[in-house]
């Protein structure tokens, strides 16, 4: 399917080469680009402090990397966890995982300093709030719903937090483009509905944000629910986009913003990566041999050219 020609390329769209590094935050829809940028060859770290769905929890942990302060976090059995970060950051004693969160931070500010380019990818607007403190989580993880109070954040409130967040970022990092998107992935836990009610709050948070700062949108939603709308482009599970989706949004991805250079060197880097990948029915064979001689000499003749590529 030809899908680009729903999607005219925006006159003021940044554009992204490999010479640039890359940061994507968001929730797990965040994670497929990030790896098709790294097999592309491009400088690409996603989510440092794990996948997290909702905008305001996302901004907090932002303005926490920003400007440090309290750590919020629990003993669950023996694991150490963070209310601001996703399950992936855990640690087996309270000081570890302090010692932990101080070394993301560390990390995720040495990265942003870097990165050329940010890509925020919002998940859900319902999001949950601790009852004790009023505070929005980044994760549950597992704890009584008793302790929750589940919501549909007002767009309001998600405005204000990203109003602060985007004006920290352009004022210490004024050369960094920012892009959000909306993840296509359908939350069917919330109801079709509350799905469709959250989506419509995370298009107006952005659209409001794109009147007030300068980011992009990239319309990875709209290209899989609205214009693909077959489930052939979906999991078995009817929700999550399987690769062909991907694949769409990718091609979407770099007709947007990358240049004709930058399109070739992807195309040839990724003829050496299949070159790779090629299954030798017989690897100590003559001719396997050859053929590793020959994909070795031509990867070492592509980086020595390329030197900026990250293979």
């Amino acid at each position: 399917m030809e899908t680009i020609q729903h999607f005219p390329r925006p006159i003021d769209h940044p554009t992204i080469d490999h010479k640039q590094e890359i940061l994507l935050l968001g929730s797990c829809f965040s994670t497929h680009l990030h790896q098709r940028l790294r097999r592309a060859g491009f400088k690409s770290v996603s989510n440092p402090f794990g996948v997290v769905f909702h905008p305001v929890a996302l901004a907090q942990f932002i303005d926490l990397c920003l400007n440090p302060g309290s750590e919020r976090i629990l003993c669950s059995e023996d694991v150490w966890l963070s209310w601001d970060a996703g399950s992936e950051v855990y640690a087996m004693s309270e000081s570890e995982l302090r010692n932990r969160l101080s070394t993301i931070r560390a990390e995720f500010k040495r990265v942003i300093e870097r990165a050329e380019c940010l890509v925020i990818t919002l998940g859900s607007a319902h999001g949950y709030r601790l009852r004790a403190t009023n505070e929005v989580v980044a994760n549950c993880h597992k704890q009584p719903g008793s302790i929750f109070e589940k919501e549909l954040t007002e767009t309001a409130e998600m405005l204000t937090s990203w109003q602060h967040t985007l004006s920290q970022l352009q004022q210490q990092y004024p050369k960094l483009k920012i892009i959000f998107t909306v993840s296509p992935v359908r939350y069917s836990r919330d109801g079709w509905v509350e799905n469709n009610r959250s989506k419509a709050r995370l298009f107006e948070l952005v659209q409001q944000l794109q009147n007030d700062f300068q980011v992009g949108y990239f319309p990875s939603y709209e290209l899989i629910n609205d214009v693909l709308r077959d489930y052939r482009y979906f999991e078995p599970d009817g929700i999550h986009p399987n690769q062909l989706a991907v694949d769409e949004v990718w091609k979407l991805f770099q007709y947007w913003y990358f240049n004709p250079e930058t399109i070739a060197l992807t195309n040839e880097l990724e003829a050496l990566r299949k070159m790779e990948e090629h299954r030798l029915l017989f690897p100590e064979s003559k001719k396997a041999k050859q053929f590793q001689t020959l994909f070795h000499k031509k990867r070492e003749s592509f980086l020595s050219l390329h030197p900026f590529i990250s293979w």
